[in-house]
């Protein structure tokens, strides 16, 4: 069975060895990861290709690790939100988007609905929702 799994890794460098164990323990399909905190020329781990938000913040606050061999089509969303997705095939073909929700921001209902529109059918969203109040 394949594994997706989440972690908001609060610095890709600082917890790179970390990552290379969990990966190599889990032999998860795709990791949706959030606070990335991306070194320029940073490479993802042996293996996995590293998806980011097309232009979004050069410090990648939401990105995927997809497995190298696992058949994807990265999603280009229209969003100002941190988030990357791609439509991915493991035994069925759906679609998995990482969001980092920063605390302290303003969140509309509207943003979300927006994003949730563009994510094909059926799709998990995966991330760091900094849920602490009530809406």
């Amino acid at each position: 069975m394949e594994t997706v799994v989440q972690w908001n890794i609060r610095g890709f460098r600082s917890n790179f060895d970390e990552l290379k164990l969990l990966l190599n323990r889990s032999q998860s399909a795709v990791v949706a990861l959030q606070e990335c905190r991306l070194g320029e020329g940073q490479l993802p781990p042996r293996g996995y290709t590293l998806l980011l938000p097309q232009g979004g913040s050069p410090g990648g606050e939401a990105a995927l690790l997809i497995r190298n061999g696992t058949r994807l089509s990265e999603i280009d969303l229209k969003t100002g939100l941190h988030a990357a997705a791609a439509k991915i095939s493991l035994e069925k073909t759906l679609t998995v988007c990482s969001l980092y929700l920063p605390p302290n921001s303003p969140l509309s209902k509207l943003s979300l609905a927006e994003l949730f529109e563009q994510l094909p059918k059926p799709f998990l969203v995966l991330g760091d929702f900094n849920a602490h109040s009530h809406a």
